[in-house]
């Protein structure tokens, strides 16, 4: 290991600067990836340990200097979008101006969630999306610094313990580097991820692209080589997104995240605009998705003037665009459903751990949410029969036998 392992962000900043190839990226228990140290292949430069994040303290982070709530002008793009689709407003100005677009893709890559380059707006549509899942950099920070020593524009988009691997690999400021972080509650394995549609039954070879969002809702929808929709349900019938939005089931460093405050690593910060006042001249509009746009740097800042002419926006306070942004404020905290998955996972597996976490009463409503009809039937109760009906049918807890 390079740093302690619950520091770790698997930000890949080790594995792109290492001269020898010598660091190679392992799953532990839980599918999380770590970087390992090959002592045959290692030659002891310590370049490894001089640009990880969490050793050094070269990270710069900075006040945001404006707020924005906003959504992008053309609908269609809107609607593809997780929020309000100001991500593609930024990818598009780079890829206007000669330059190119690293983010996630959510076109499979050899069955993994992994960084690419898009180089033409053709491309654009790899890139549309919320990956709720941990994304692998590979080497993309290396095709980046060679992008950049030809001056070449590059926007970089990721979480934020990425958006710093990827300054501590460059080791100094280029002009033409653009840093966009999303905003990050934590993310979890793709072991996991995969588990959960082996669970679901799905034939991972048939899968050519997954989207976790629509426009508001939170859908896993798995589509096929022509585009067909092989696979669609909400959150809350999926174990893993559903623990996933919980925060039951993160990588450990993002319980003690140091990234999950208000001041920020990036030139600029997106997301959703939770929380947006109803007197807001574009609050009517929130029902297809805002977006929260936040300018942290002066270069930040010039990016947001040259996309603006291409949505609709208002400026917002900074308080009111952190106040219902957790992630803004402090990291997740630890729940007790994710100390019955750690103690559990190893032993029983995904889908016994994943039952485990399951409440009696959450048991009795997903349960009834996958009868369609039934659950619509209870759904026109009125609270208090409601509740009857519930509390009734609820297992009756049983009693420790006195030793």
């Amino acid at each position: 290991m390079i740093c302690k392992k619950n520091d770790c962000t698997g930000c890949f900043a080790c594995y792109n600067i290492c001269p020898k190839d010598a660091i190679i990226m392992k799953e532990d228990v839980f599918g999380n990836i770590y970087p390992y140290i090959n002592k045959d292949k290692c030659i002891n430069c310590s370049l490894c340990r001089e640009i990880c994040p969490q050793l050094n303290k070269n990270s710069k982070f900075h006040n945001p200097t404006n707020a924005f709530a906003l959504y992008n002008k053309d609908n269609k793009k809107r609607l593809e979008s997780s929020s309000g689709g100001a991500a593609s407003l930024f990818y598009e100005y780079i890829l206007d101006n000669n330059g190119v677009v690293y983010g996630v893709s959510s076109i499979f890559n050899e069955n993994s969630f992994s960084f690419i380059c898009v180089d033409t707006k053709e491309k654009l549509f790899e890139l549309k999306g919320s990956k709720y899942v941990h994304c692998y950099i590979n080497n993309a920070f290396q095709k980046i610094k060679n992008d950049l020593d030809i001056n070449k524009k590059v926007l970089f988009i990721g979480t934020p313990c990425q958006v710093d691997g990827l300054k501590n690999y460059l080791r100094k400021d280029y002009t033409e580097l653009y840093t966009i972080d999303i905003i990050c509650h934590g993310v979890s394995s793709q072991k996991l991820f995969f588990e959960e549609l082996e669970k679901q039954k799905i034939d991972i070879k048939k899968i050519k692209k997954v989207s976790f969002r629509d426009s508001n809702l939170f859908l896993l929808k798995l589509f096929d080589n022509d585009n067909n929709v092989i696979f669609s349900k909400q959150a809350d019938q999926i174990d893993y997104y559903r623990n996933f939005l919980q925060g039951n089931i993160y990588r450990e460093n993002c319980y003690n995240c140091k990234y999950a405050k208000n001041k920020r690593i990036s030139d600029i910060t997106i997301g959703d605009f939770w929380g947006l006042d109803k007197e807001s001249s574009i609050y009517d509009s929130s029902s297809d998705g805002i977006s929260l746009v936040m300018t942290n740097t002066v270069k930040g800042k010039e990016l947001f003037n040259k996309i603006k002419k291409y949505c609709i926006y208002e400026e917002r306070s900074i308080n009111e665009a952190t106040k219902h942004n957790g992630q803004l404020n402090n990291p997740m905290k630890k729940t007790k459903k994710n100390r019955i998955y750690t103690n559990n996972y190893e032993k029983l597996g995904y889908k016994k751990t994943m039952n485990k976490m399951l409440s009696h009463k959450e048991k009795i409503i997903y349960w009834l949410k996958s009868k369609r009809c039934f659950y619509k039937v209870i759904k026109k109760l009125d609270l208090f029969k409601r509740l009857i009906f519930f509390f009734k049918y609820l297992p009756k807890p049983i009693a420790q036998k006195k030793s």
